[in-house]
């Protein structure tokens, strides 16, 4: 009897052994499983790429693409660059002006003429104190209006700037005093018959273009001009192109290359010159 114990208890033992050895084997092949990639036919899948010939097409594409719309959005951004810094030097020389007109009352600004042109200016009294109101780094003009000439200064020199239409600009409109102000703008004070002058090239001329229209601009003082003596209170301070400003025809207001004016001297007068009339169309474009 004991005997029969014993041995139905080692047949039991087995069988829980080797039950628990075959669950035991199919744990361990179940993890085994699990590390073996799921997707086993890899090798024949086609991998996605471009050819070099496709990606020199598209290359080629992209540059020629570059090449049309690059320069055209350069020039863009130059020229509002141009007429926001237009903007800026017209508004520190407007409230110069005021300034003068509010603090020197029976300021003389333009001599009484004998000629049958009218007056001549402006005077070298206005051009100061114009000038004192100003962040000025160096002038130059005229040997009655400052001690160096300009032809001496290469960032305030005028003989190169043109027209639009691609005319010098006559030197009359240049030929009192010029100054180069700290944020870079140069300013030249001129003036003949069509009254005073303030010429603006808002870079100066060492970085061009240097062109009436583009980089430069003008301002006109404009009054009752006659052979009496003017005060800079009876003066008006305006871009040219606005009305008020003198023409010799409605066409010289406007921003047009195509305006050819006569010449004066060995130069085209600001209110005959193609772009004079930009000055007044930059300051007020939205």
């Amino acid at each position: 009897s004991n005997m029969m114990n014993y041995k139905s208890e080692i047949l039991r033992k087995n069988r829980t052994f080797f039950t628990k050895s075959k669950i035991l084997e199919k744990v361990v092949k179940r993890v085994q499983d699990d590390k073996k990639p799921h997707f086993t036919h890899y090798t024949h899948v086609k991998k996605a790429a471009f050819t070099l010939a496709e990606v020199l097409i598209t290359l080629g594409i992209i540059g020629i693409v570059a090449a049309m719309t690059i320069p055209t959005l350069v020039s863009k951004i130059q020229e509002a660059h141009f007429h926001a810094k237009w903007k800026e030097c017209y508004a520190i020389l407007n409230n110069a002006f005021k300034m003068v007109v509010a603090e020197n009352p029976r300021m003389v600004v333009a001599p009484a003429s004998d000629t049958p042109y009218g007056n001549v200016g402006p005077t070298k009294e206005f051009i100061d104190a114009f000038l004192s109101y100003l962040h000025v780094v160096d002038t130059c003009g005229s040997r009655s209006f400052d001690n160096k000439s300009c032809e001496e200064i290469s960032p305030l020199y005028y003989r190169d700037y043109k027209s639009l239409s691609g005319v010098t600009l006559s030197p009359y409109d240049f030929n009192f005093k010029s100054a180069l102000l700290k944020n870079g703008a140069s300013i030249h004070f001129g003036g003949l018959w069509s009254g005073i002058t303030i010429v603006v090239d808002v870079n100066n001329y060492k970085s061009g273009p240097n062109i009436l229209g583009k980089d430069v601009y003008a301002i006109n003082l404009t009054g009752n001009l006659n052979y009496n003596i003017q005060y800079v209170e009876s003066l008006f301070f305006r871009p040219y192109g606005d009305t008020g400003t003198k023409t010799e025809t409605s066409g010289h207001q406007g921003c047009d290359e195509n305006i050819q004016g006569s010449e004066i001297g060995n130069g085209v007068a600001l209110y005959e010159a193609a772009g004079a009339g930009c000055s007044y169309k930059y300051l007020h474009e939205k």
